[in-house]
C-alpha cells in the first residue's frame, strides 16, 4: 500500500499541545484517527480528505483529550474501562477488582496486574467455548489455544495450526469476538488473506466487513 508522509504540525485542543503527523495512504477511503502518545496525534486519510483533516481533528477533540489523558494515567479515577463494549468508570479502592452496576472498582497501586487477570479469567471463561462452537461449524480442527496479551494483534494462526487470542478481546461486543474467531479459524483452510478465504469468512459471519470496520475504530480507542 503506498504511504506518503506530510510535515508534522501543531494544534492546541483544551489547553493541551499536540502534534499532528500525517500519513496519506493510496487506497484509504476514510480517516483513522489515534493517540498513541502523549501529546502526538496520528491521522491515516486519503489524499482527497487530506484538506478536511484538521475540521476532522476538531470534531474529535473530545475523544482525544479523553485518549490524551488515558495514556498519562490509564486507570485516574473516572477513567473508562471496557468490557463487552460497554463502559465503566473507574473507581478507586484497595481491594480486588470487581464490577458494581456502571462502576468498575480497582486498586491503583495494582490497577494494570488486576486488569490483566480479569480479562484474561473473563477470556479463558468465555473464548474457548465460543471457539469450539465454530470450530465445529466449520469442521476444522486446530492443535492448540493459547492466550498473549498484544497491543496490534486481537488474535493469530500458524501453520502449525495454533491459534492465540487475545484476551483484551473481550473488550469487543459479541459479534466482534465471533469474527476475531472465524476469521483465525478460516485459517487453517486458508493461511493467507485471498479471496477465498475472505469468502469462507463471510460463510459464517455475512456482515464481516461491516463489522471490521467497526473493530478497526474501535481499536484506536482501545
Amino acid at each position: 500500500m503506498f504511504k506518503r508522509f506530510f510535515k508534522p504540525k501543531e494544534i492546541e485542543l483544551g489547553g493541551i499541545n499536540f502534534i499532528i503527523k500525517y500519513t496519506v495512504r493510496k487506497n484509504m477511503k476514510r480517516m483513522l484517527l489515534r493517540v498513541e502518545k502523549k501529546g502526538e496525534i496520528k491521522i491515516s486519510l486519503p489524499r482527497s480528505l487530506f484538506l478536511n483533516a484538521n475540521s476532522f481533528i476538531l470534531e474529535h477533540q473530545e475523544w482525544i483529550i479523553e485518549q490524551h489523558t488515558q495514556l498519562i494515567e490509564p486507570f485516574a479515577e473516572g477513567s473508562v474501562f471496557y468490557f463487552k463494549a460497554k463502559k465503566y468508570l473507574i473507581s478507586h479502592h484497595r481491594k480486588p477488582l470487581f464490577i458494581k452496576s456502571s462502576t468498575v472498582f480497582l486498586d491503583p497501586s495494582r490497577a494494570k496486574k488486576q486488569s490483566n487477570a480479569f480479562y484474561t479469567q473473563k477470556a479463558k471463561a468465555y473464548l474457548p467455548k465460543r471457539l469450539e462452537y465454530f470450530r465445529q461449524k466449520m469442521q476444522v480442527e486446530f492443535s492448540e489455544l493459547r492466550f498473549y496479551s498484544c497491543k496490534r494483534k486481537w488474535g493469530s494462526c500458524t501453520s502449525q495450526k495454533r491459534i492465540t487470542l487475545n484476551p483484551y478481546m473481550m473488550k469487543l461486543n459479541d459479534e466482534m469476538i465471533d469474527y476475531i474467531l472465524v476469521h483465525e479459524l478460516a485459517h487453517l483452510k486458508h493461511m493467507s488473506h485471498s479471496k477465498d478465504f475472505y469468502a469462507y469468512v463471510q460463510e459464517f459471519i455475512p456482515e464481516y466487513k461491516r463489522i471490521q470496520k467497526e473493530i478497526t475504530t474501535l481499536s484506536s480507542i482501545f
